[in-house]
């Protein structure tokens, strides 16, 4: 009687379908994990925590893009900052005599004086124009302003939406009065303050440790993100 050969049993086909599978297996578990990191990445932040330990909600913009009610607050608050003068301290003691209150000494610039006011909100110039327009309005800004017997407010009556000049840069009109008010005289003179402001994006590192004051009245300038780096007479006639 002839023995029946004895067939080898090949594994590779099995081997390789279930090499095939486990590589199908890998590629799905692959594609959740990339899904849900992209998720995670694409979420938005709703809550932001800032320096100085309070929080504000936030929206995810580009490096630099800022809203027009962004830049309308930054210029408006900027230029009432640099043209409002007054050396007599807020207090909230409404028993205190004005003429006990400490006048501020202001910020030598030359031979002339910005109050400190001023010299802080210009922080919010870019370098190049800083120190020129300082010089203009310390010489703009009466000597008697120092001794409390005068001050200036300015009184913004109109703000164009921005304009964007190219990407991270605006301008955008200001229609303005700066009010004088001297000695007793309440209502004041008002000159007419009309400017076309050039503003754009910037970014502001943090403070460093044990800032000085200097560092500190630059940051809390710059903060927003934005600096005015021109300011020229508006065109009515435009």
């Amino acid at each position: 009687m002839r023995l029946l050969d004895k067939k080898e049993i090949n594994f590779s086909p099995l081997l390789s379908m279930g090499q095939f599978i486990i590589l199908i297996f890998i590629f799905l578990i692959t594609l959740v994990n990339s899904s849900q990191i992209s998720q995670i990445s694409n979420k938005k932040p709703t809550l932001v925590e800032l320096q100085d330990g309070t929080s504000i909600r936030a929206v995810t913009f580009g490096e630099k893009d800022r809203t027009d009610q962004a830049i309308m607050d930054f210029a408006g608050r900027t230029m009432m900052n640099l043209m409002s003068w007054n050396a007599i301290p807020k207090s909230s003691d409404e028993t205190l005599n004005p003429r006990e209150l400490k006048l501020d000494p202001g910020i030598q610039v030359a031979d002339k004086k910005l109050t400190t006011n001023t010299w802080s909100a210009g922080f919010s110039l870019s370098e190049d124009f800083r120190a020129s327009f300082l010089r203009e309005i310390a010489a703009l800004t009466p000597s008697n302003v120092f001794t409390g017997d005068t001050q200036s407010a300015l009184l913004v009556r109109y703000l164009s939406n921005p304009q964007k000049i190219e990407p991270g840069k605006w301008q955008l009109d200001m229609v303005a009065n700066l009010v004088v008010f001297k000695g007793k005289d309440q209502l004041g003179n008002a000159i007419s303050f009309n400017k076309t402001i050039f503003i754009r994006a910037i970014n502001t590192p943090p403070l460093p440790n044990n800032p000085s004051v200097q560092q500190i009245a630059a940051y809390n300038a710059r903060k927003a993100g934005m600096e005015i780096y021109r300011i020229q007479d508006l065109d009515l006639g435009r």
